[in-house]
């Protein structure tokens, strides 16, 4: 007699059901309506702003940049808080309310988990991306529209800074990438919501500041090296540092850059091998069985 086999969740399943849990969780949906409150903020500030008037009737590439620019980093912040959030408590939240134990139980593999919610993470994170575009290029256009009469300045921007605003969604799209993984590290390091939701939101805070801590270290002692050499291999400097790089006009950072001189090759390697390391710490610590099936 042949034995029947043990029914297992399927890839797509196993998607479906983290993506049920993301949208089911009450949370999720209180930032989003919070990310369009802070957005609208943003446009009225900007809608009463003389300079980004005086840039559209000047220099409409130049008013794409400041729109790039603005929008961006309030995308990169927004989406940062905001993923590093959902995914420390996707990737954690098994292990706090001890159902890891069923769901491996009922024949999902660790890596199979691991890697299914970590799909449903960078959907939700690139889908958030898009969303994000379509309601700022409605905002762009409204703007236009508003201040000149006609969508004809957009005619005008140059060919080098639409090539800036492809850049800019490939560094977000990239960013969330970063983000997912960084809370798969913790989450997967503390097997705790308690410890994977602190150690998520503090890594870019404390990145940040460090340069802060390197450059004063360096005026007491009177010695650049090595306290500023650390700074070019921290996370979130080079992160900031990236798209500024990547640019080919009119590139500022909006956050902590690394204190010395870093190109562009090296800033990517660094930020590639974090996240690599961060996978790595996710992947060994799923598979590591501390938890019995």
């Amino acid at each position: 007699m042949i034995a029947p086999r043990t029914a297992r969740p399927s890839a797509l399943g196993a998607f479906r059901g983290e993506a049920l849990k993301l949208s089911r969780q009450l949370s999720v949906w209180l930032m989003i309506l919070g990310a369009f409150v802070l957005l609208g903020i943003i446009v009225l500030a900007s809608s009463t702003a003389s300079s980004f008037k005086a840039d559209l009737a000047r220099d409409p590439s130049l008013f794409m940049n400041d729109a790039v620019q603005v929008y961006g980093t309030v995308f990169q912040v927004g989406s940062g808080i905001f993923l590093l959030i959902v995914s420390a408590r996707l990737l954690a939240m098994e292990y706090s309310s001890g159902t890891i134990r069923i769901i491996y139980a009922r024949g999902m593999g660790r890596l199979q988990l691991l890697l299914t919610k970590l799909a449903a993470l960078t959907a939700l994170g690139l889908l958030m991306l898009a969303g994000y575009l379509l309601v700022v290029g409605a905002i762009v256009v409204v703007t236009v529209r508003s201040w000149q009469g006609s969508l004809a300045p957009l005619g005008h921007i140059s060919p080098a800074e639409w090539a800036n605003v492809l850049r800019a969604l490939v560094f977000c799209a990239a960013n969330v990438l970063v983000l997912v993984t960084l809370a798969a590290a913790a989450a997967g390091l503390g097997r705790s919501l308690a410890f994977a939701l602190p150690a998520a939101l503090a890594l870019f805070p404390a990145d940040n500041f460090s340069t802060v801590i390197c450059l004063l270290i360096a005026r007491v002692t009177g010695h650049d090296h090595p306290w500023l050499d650390i700074t070019q291999w921290l996370l979130g400097p080079n992160l900031n540092n990236l798209l500024p790089l990547w640019e080919t006009t009119h590139p500022r950072a909006a956050f902590a850059t690394p204190l010395v001189k870093v190109d562009l090759t090296q800033t990517v390697a660094v930020i590639a091998a974090w996240s690599v390391a961060f996978a790595v710490v996710a992947v060994v610590r799923a598979v590591r069985p501390d938890v019995l099936e």
